[in-house]
């Protein structure tokens, strides 16, 4: 039997602060009946920080997410992407703000989607230069398209929140679209 992807409890808890913040503390209460097997299953006790969960109740919850705050619109998953990326870089990651150059957290990208998924493929950098910049993850095939779009968004965030202006960032390739991989791409200068 394969491998099963998961999902940190980190990554629940920022959305789920990240919405409570921007429909209130009910908001959740409002998710329940969307919130249906793996995902019922994870919000049905208490999610820790440290702990690990299906991806697939991490899909359902984007799904969720999408649904009831987004009108059904894949790319909201991309604003929830950049909430979470301002999010993890003034607080997880806030060490890059101080020590980090743009290029250096590009390259650093293994290490961080390693903190928040294992099981899901790796991410690499492949090229990091501001007028050519390509990051790509493999080995995850069933990678959902709401994620894509979430992975789009906080990449967007974070280099923003470095001082970079973020030009034509897009998914070029994916997986679910019949890509061997997903490849994310921009170019970007400081400001």
């Amino acid at each position: 039997m394969g491998l099963v992807a998961e999902v940190s409890g980190r990554a629940f808890l920022g959305l789920i602060n990240q919405v409570r913040d921007a429909h209130g503390p009910g908001a959740l209460i409002e998710l329940k009946p969307l919130l249906t097997g793996p995902t019922a299953a994870v919000f049905g006790s208490r999610i820790t920080h440290a702990a690990w969960y299906p991806y697939a109740g991490y899909v359902g919850f984007l799904r969720a997410l999408t649904t009831r705050y987004g009108g059904g619109r894949l790319e909201y998953c991309r604003e929830l992407g950049r909430g979470s990326g301002v999010r993890d870089i003034n607080t997880v990651f806030k060490i890059y703000l101080a020590i980090a150059s743009t290029e250096r957290l590009i390259r650093g990208c293994t290490k961080v989607w390693a903190s928040y998924y294992r099981d899901a493929g790796t991410m690499e950098a492949i090229r990091w230069a501001p007028e050519d910049t390509m990051l790509r993850i493999s080995g995850f095939p069933t990678m959902a398209p709401e994620h894509c779009q979430l992975m789009e968004g906080w990449m967007v965030a974070t280099m923003n929140a470095l001082g970079c202006d973020v030009l034509e960032p897009r998914e070029s390739m994916c997986a679910s679209r019949g890509g061997a991989a997903h490849e994310f791409t921009c170019k970007w200068k400081k400001r």
